[in-house]
């Protein structure tokens, strides 16, 4: 390995060195079980009926996944099915996957709030629904720790999955849940959604933390706060320059309040928009990022290039960006990390899932605190290359390691890296 100077070389915190300690030494590799459930043109999806019947075929998928020597899972029930009603939880289908994943091995890295929520919540509020509902929060919270209380033996957790594409999905783009749309520089639908998106997380980790307490359970939770890694790029003479720096800077506003860090410019554009300085504060002081990992989902259309007339998203063949990506982040946030999401159609996937290897791997080499990568998901998807939306909305795309239980070749390909192994980390100071 080439060896760094001094000013190159990553510093760790004593907190990350904790958290990396907690890791094989050799990385994570994990997958995920695609359990979606928003409302989109409404109607309620349900992914895991979509995409090879989970229901049906739960023992099938999870032997699967051990088979090829996966012993970490992103897996929750989902939300709208599970949470019935204030103080009404229906864990059934999270009680077989619980017993399965411990016979087998498997870490569940539980995954609590993927894209819905349950209408029941607003119905005495219909005009601010699913996001907009400033209720949504506590209820959520309460979810979180009946959830913490009924399964003991999972410690890691994400909350709220991808908080940025929730939010702009469902408050600026108008495709999900409360389908809200606006103009590029009129977001106040938006911070309204990411505020109680943050809101809702903090909430729900501070509950499963004073669980922890209450119970006296041995270590910490866990969190894994991922999100979508994002970019815009203006071309020239697109006149579009501010709308890009606006995207540039909206992609970290959910993250900035979840972990409560101060930056004047994000401060002035959520006042802007409507957050006042009080809820400001509020985060500022109440959210944190101490035993967290940040999670890593990024595809090549996660690269938005603006053109005059339209916007176009890189694909598996234009240059990865998954390197500048990760150390972008890194350096706003110093926080660990852990790749929780990519995939490709089979024509690109094995490409793909090398690349994103690659990437992680050098980057342990120069010292960045990255605990490993995930291939999502362990089955086809549908509708995703349409985000859910359109005519083609139930087409299937077959991203997974199988396809309808036959091991495709990605599947094979991140068996063989499993039996590999990530670099074990050399060059890091710690202080």
């Amino acid at each position: 390995m080439e060896v760094l100077t001094e000013s190159e070389k990553i510093v760790w915190s004593e907190e990350i060195a904790k958290i990396v300690s907690l890791f094989p030494e050799r990385g994570v590799f994990l997958t995920g079980i695609e359990g979606s459930d928003p409302i989109v043109q409404g109607v309620r999806r349900n992914q895991f009926k979509e995409a090879f019947d989970f229901y049906e075929h739960m023992e099938r998928r999870i032997s699967m996944i051990a088979s090829l020597g996966i012993q970490w899972l992103r897996f929750g029930p989902p939300y709208s099915q599970t949470h019935l009603g204030e103080g009404i939880y229906d864990f059934t289908l999270m009680d077989r996957v619980h017993a399965l994943c411990q016979q087998k091995g498997i870490v569940i890295l539980a995954d609590l709030l993927h894209f819905g929520l349950p209408t029941w919540m607003h119905e005495k509020n219909p005009g601010k629904q699913f996001f907009q509902n400033e209720q949504f929060p506590q209820l959520f919270a309460q979810y979180a720790r009946e959830f913490a209380r009924r399964y003991p033996s999972i410690n890691h957790f994400t909350l709220i999955n991808e908080p940025l594409i929730t939010a702009l999905f469902s408050s600026k783009w108008g495709m999900w849940n409360e389908s809200l749309s606006s103009s590029w520089n009129d977001d106040r639908d938006f911070v309204q959604c990411i505020s109680n998106i943050a809101r809702a997380a903090i909430l729900s980790r501070k509950s499963i933390e004073s669980l922890w307490s209450e119970e006296k359970r041995q270590g910490h939770p866990l969190f894994i706060q991922n999100d979508s890694f994002e970019a815009a790029i203006a071309t020239a003479r697109s006149g579009r320059v501010e709308e890009a720096e606006r995207f540039n800077l909206r992609r970290f506003s959910a993250l900035d309040l979840i972990f409560g860090k101060r930056d004047e410019s994000m401060k002035r554009y959520l006042m802007e928009h409507g957050m006042s300085e009080e809820t400001y504060e509020w985060f500022m002081s109440q959210g944190g990022s101490k035993e967290t990992i940040l999670g890593i989902d990024h595809y090549p259309t996660c690269i938005h290039i603006y053109q005059r007339r339209r916007t176009i998203n890189l694909g598996p063949r234009h240059p990865y960006q998954l390197y500048s990506m990760i150390k972008k982040y890194w350096e706003r946030y110093k926080m660990p990390l852990l790749h929780t999401e990519v995939n490709a159609w089979p024509r690109y996937a094995t490409m793909m899932c090398q690349k994103t290897y690659d990437v992680i791997a050098q980057l342990r080499k120069e010292g960045y605190p990255i605990l490993g990568m995930g291939w999502y998901g362990d089955e086809y998807q549908v509708g995703w290359q349409h985000a859910l939306c359109g005519p083609k909305s139930y087409e299937e795309s077959p991203v997974g390691l199988s396809y309808k239980g036959d091991i495709q070749p990605v599947g094979k390909l991140f068996s063989k890296l499993i039996e590999q192994g990530m670099p074990v980390f050399e060059m890091m100071v710690k202080v």
